[in-house]
């Protein structure tokens, strides 16, 4: 591992790098970044692979590993920041930062996994055609949203309106050649016209990205890799309990150990989520989404990882309940000692009083 101030020193520009950011001690980020650049080495071609670098207010925590670190300075971070406090503005600003120290940069979320060669994803990006890391949606589907009108305001500013809507990708990755400063600094200052006086959403950032580019091709990237951002609780718990059986030291033997963790959250085959979806055909609304989860975390596929982390399943059944209506809440789940007679009871017998236990807990934390 090279640690650099690249602020005071100059960095050896390459042809293709991942970016990493990450900041902070918490130990669940930094085992999403170390992953994540496991199964990039995982997936990549040696004579191929890409420069991976990492800016981060704690090099020290990558020692031994095979990337760059580019040191971040609490200063720094402040000033990416921006003066209106919205935290994900340091992302833009780490991607415009990263652009002239290689010819081709793809940002990589700590949150993703990679599936193929990355490669594969740099031969995509070009002079005026981008890599983003998945559509989400048009701005005219959200834009009469509550949250939504402030933003609205804005982007009718720049002649934005339902009729002549633009297309919202997510960024959790976003690939960028380092002829796009000009691209980068239009959507750090829409942020900062965006987020003045405060802010309703938390992606102002991936919108800002979508709108400097949305005369340009953008192509998505999770047939490559994929992007877990919403199902973190299952691979944070799984990664945890890797790091913990084999440490945070880089080695081949680490490498090779990556795979014996699931690249996807414990879902139960197509075959078992019919049988559920039947067992639960006159169930509806809260009622379904509760006997689906807690069906769901007992049909998980059987494999070391994923039994350390089904109970998140329960977890969703759990808060589910306890959005219910006192009454209803009462009358059909008001006795945690045996099955809801209401609900199908799981394949595995063994888990209903497994599952009982845990929604008892659960609740009674809660409330």
């Amino acid at each position: 591992m090279q640690v650099i101030d690249f602020q005071e020193t100059p960095v050896k520009k390459v042809r293709h790098q991942l970016l990493y950011l990450i900041y902070g001690d918490k130990d669940a980020y930094r085992h999403e970044a170390k992953f994540s650049i496991l199964t990039a080495l995982a997936r990549g071609n040696p004579s191929t692979l890409p420069s991976i670098r990492i800016l981060t207010d704690r090099p020290e925590d990558y020692q031994g590993w095979p990337v760059e670190t580019l040191a971040l300075s609490p200063q720094l971070l402040t000033e990416w920041q921006g003066n209106n406090g919205y935290i994900h503005r340091r992302k833009a600003c780490a991607i415009a930062a990263g652009l002239t120290l290689a010819e081709k940069t793809l940002f990589v979320d700590t949150d993703t996994l990679f599936l193929a060669d990355p490669e594969l994803l740099f031969k995509q990006i070009q002079p005026g055609q981008y890599l983003m890391d998945s559509f989400e949606y048009n701005w005219d589907y959200v834009c009469e949203r509550e949250d939504y009108r402030r933003l609205g305001a804005c982007l009718g500013a720049h002649g934005v309106t339902r009729e002549n809507s633009f297309k919202l990708y997510n960024s959790g990755l976003c690939g960028v050649t380092d002829r796009d400063a000009s691209l980068l600094a239009e959507a750090i200052g829409l942020i900062d016209e965006w987020t003045e006086g405060g802010f309703d959403i938390h992606t102002i950032e991936q919108i800002a990205i979508s709108f400097a580019m949305r005369n340009q091709t953008i192509n998505k990237t999770n047939q490559h890799v994929y992007h877990y951002f919403a199902e973190k609780r299952f691979f944070h718990t799984m990664q945890a309990h890797f790091f913990a059986q084999h440490g945070e030291a880089f080695s081949a033997q680490l490498l090779e150990r990556c795979h014996d963790v699931p690249r996807t959250r414990p879902f139960p085959s197509a075959w078992r989520r019919l049988k559920i979806k039947w067992k639960l055909r006159h169930q509806r609304g809260a009622l379904h989404r509760i006997g689906r989860d807690l069906l769901y975390g007992s049909a998980a596929p059987e494999h070391p990882y994923y039994k350390l982390c089904r109970h998140h399943w329960w977890d969703s059944a759990s808060r589910e309940i306890l959005r219910l209506d006192p009454q209803s809440r009462q009358q059909l789940f008001g006795q945690l000692e045996h099955w809801p007679q209401h609900l199908p009871e799981p394949s595995k017998a063994q888990d209903k009083s497994l599952i009982m236990a845990h929604l008892r807990k659960r609740i009674m934390v809660s409330g």
